[in-house]
């Protein structure tokens, strides 16, 4: 293989100004940089300045290289390119550098533990892990991105929570949902398939969590479940990923039935009541009848479109005539009419104990083990 073939194929190992290639082959050629300097044009100090990584070589003096030493000028402007990438590399994890502590806001247990991170320690590789993980190029940018989803949180409850651990939990949320293939999303079949969808909530655990993302899949809707992170508080979110596929994405941070089947009607609502454009990240509060499940508008902090997501759900499981009928004139403050009014609705026995608990009709501590127990892996 001769000089010339050899810088053809030249594959750099480790970066290097394209002038020490240059320099290479002027003395494996016998050719002086004066010589050089004659049949390209080029100034003696020009020469001397890419030689010695002083100067940059641009696409013209690429051309009059090639032109001069039989050596393409793209691979002279593949070392350029490659040279500079490599300086603002430099540049930038001197500047990452400076952001390493911001490495400690996350989960770094869980994000090892996921294989995203090497360790659990704040470094600079680990911060680099967490910006590719993100899609970002710098903590600044991450933290103005979280900026503009705040403004859409504010729809929600949310309070108190880790930014950074929702911020981590959305994340993994979407990363999944992006894998997931679906049917271009339809409004009209979304709402048609509504008493399917109510109708898996009378199946167990084992069965639904298989048959639900395969029926939200064909409505052109990706169904993500993902363990709770400590200290999200979050319960779900609907994002729409392209203007054709949606996703909605659930925790187990309850890990009972009720609660699972009404954030992911709420959900549900948001794809048929709210525009596309918008993002929404759902937290139900704990037990002491804070869930809204009826409408009234409990909290000041819900806005408008969470409350018409929540009344969406409550209809949806169990409309409230039927509810207030139930109440009213069969119910008997027993498990037995409980289990028969789910089966002539068509619901778990733990909707409608969930229902009862939040209208206050039945103690939180009572007939607990009518629901049954949602937990997701990841």
């Amino acid at each position: 293989m001769t000089s010339r073939q050899r810088f053809y194929a030249y594959q750099p190992e480790s970066f290097a100004p394209p002038g020490e290639t240059l320099k290479e082959y002027l003395d494996e050629e016998g050719i002086s940089q004066a010589d050089l300097c004659r049949r390209t044009g080029l100034s003696t100090k020009h020469i001397n300045q890419i030689v010695q990584g002083a100067a940059s070589l641009s696409p013209e003096t690429a051309v009059l290289l090639d032109q001069a030493t039989g050596i393409p000028a793209i691979v002279w402007s593949r070392l350029e390119a490659a040279w500079q990438v490599h300086q603002s590399e430099i540049q930038t994890r001197a500047k990452l550098e400076e952001h390493v502590s911001w490495v400690s806001n996350f989960p770094l247990g869980y994000l090892h533990k996921m294989g995203i991170l090497r360790d659990r320690k704040p470094s600079l590789e680990n911060l680099q892990a967490i910006l590719k993980f993100f899609g970002v190029a710098s903590p600044d940018v991450a933290q103005q991105a979280w900026r503009e989803y705040r403004t859409a949180f504010r729809r929600s409850t949310l309070v108190d929570g880790d930014e950074y651990a929702v911020a981590t939990w959305l994340r993994l949320c979407e990363k999944a949902a992006r894998e997931v293939g679906c049917s271009n999303y339809n409004k009209q079949n979304l709402v048609e398939a509504l008493p399917e969808l109510r109708k898996l909530t009378m199946e167990p655990p084992q069965v639904w969590i298989k048959k639900l993302p395969d029926l939200c899949s064909k409505l052109g809707i990706a169904l993500v479940f993902k363990p709770a992170l400590k200290n999200t508080h979050v319960s779900g979110a609907t994002r729409w990923l392209t203007p054709e596929k949606a996703m909605v994405a659930l925790s187990d941070r309850f890990k009972t039935d009720d609660t699972f089947w009404f954030s992911f009607f709420h959900e549900i609502g948001h794809l048929i009541l709210h525009g596309k454009r918008l993002t929404f990240l759902d937290e139900n509060p704990g037990e002491g009848g804070e869930l809204l499940l009826h409408g009234d508008s409990k909290s000041d902090r819900k806005a408008s479109p969470e409350i018409e997501a929540d009344n969406f759900a409550r209809n949806a499981l169990i409309p409230d005539a039927v509810f207030d009928k139930f109440v009213t004139q069969t119910f008997t403050n027993d498990p037995g009419s409980i289990a028969r009014f789910a089966r002539k609705v068509g619901v778990s026995q733990g909707i409608v104990l969930g229902r009862l608990q939040h209208e206050g009709i039945v103690p939180w501590s009572r007939w607990r083990d009518m629901k049954q127990s949602v937990t997701f892996s990841d």
